[in-house]
């Protein structure tokens, strides 16, 4: 069979990117090896966090890799490295043994295949440089929600780590090696409503423009919430656009465990329902009107 272009998922954080994902891989479409709970690639995840650092940027500061994308010399060197490393030994760290005998390079791939990562939403110009017939799959959420799961998150961060430094708070202290590689701030910018929702403009107007520039044929958006109200009809839509083929009895199993009362998860809260009234134009900016 011939090699087949990778389907690479962009979003913002807390999207339910997650959940669709480990219904395509149900089904056969292949994220990697060893992937996270957030069904996410380990290696893949390195090569963004990689790509990241190259700018100084952050997933909570992410507008930074702009600056790696302008500097023509670095990004000719950048794309160079992933490129190589995607057709090299490396790419075991992606494929498996298994799979890395019979291809030797991600290049060479012919079944379904992709990744998932956020930060894809601001690499995603240089993985299309390395593989240029990729297609896209952006998932998007409403800000609200997508907020304040960063900010539930975030929280039970901030607990935990402080838990663990009070209950062994000598040893801390006293440890030659200090200072500890982890604090206890956690990503201090999703603390608040506000500075969640400022990062889901960025993640979403950013992975929408990529939408938008390579058309319906390489790119496919879809709402959670949509996804939720019409699960059989939209993973449908999501399973053929990435190539995989399911029976109508499969899918309708599988859609049946979809819940549609997790969509619009704010407005059973009075305080986020104030927030969202707050920002509105904000939102709908992205498409979530009134």
């Amino acid at each position: 069979m011939s090699a087949r272009p990778p389907v690479i998922i962009i979003g913002m954080h807390r999207a339910g990117t997650s959940m669709l994902t480990r219904t395509m891989q149900g089904f056969g479409f292949f994220m990697g090896r060893g992937t996270t709970r957030n069904e996410e690639c380990r290696w893949t995840n390195a090569i963004n966090e990689w790509l990241f650092r190259q700018a100084s940027a952050t997933w909570e500061r992410p507008l930074g890799f702009d600056a790696l994308l302008t500097d023509a010399t670095v990004r000719r060197a950048v794309t160079d490295y992933v490129a190589g490393i995607t057709r090299g030994p490396a790419s075991i760290g992606y494929l498996g043994l298994k799979r890395w005998l019979r291809h030797r390079s991600m290049h060479e791939l012919s079944e379904p295949w992709g990744w998932k990562d956020p930060r894809n939403s601001f690499t995603l110009p240089i993985w299309l440089d390395v593989f240029p017939d990729s297609r896209v799959l952006h998932i998007l959420r409403h800000g609200v929600d997508v907020a304040q799961s960063l900010r539930v998150r975030r929280e039970q961060a901030v607990s935990a780590s402080i838990g663990r430094f009070q209950a062994a708070r000598a040893r801390y202290l006293n440890n030659p090696f200090a200072p500890k590689r982890s604090g206890f701030a956690h990503s201090p910018r999703v603390g608040e409503l506000q500075g969640g929702l400022d990062l889901w403009s960025e993640y979403t107007g950013r992975a929408s423009e990529h939408v938008r520039a390579l058309g319906p044929e390489r790119a496919m958006e879809l709402r959670y919430e949509t996804l939720l109200e019409s699960p059989e009809e939209h993973l449908r839509r999501v399973l053929d656009f990435c190539g995989l083929d399911v029976s109508d009895d499969a899918l309708a199993e599988e859609a049946a465990r979809y819940r549609p009362d997790r969509a619009y998860a704010y407005r059973g809260d009075s305080g986020l329902r104030d927030f969202a009234a707050g920002v509105a134009p904000a939102l709908e900016a992205h498409g979530y009107g009134p």
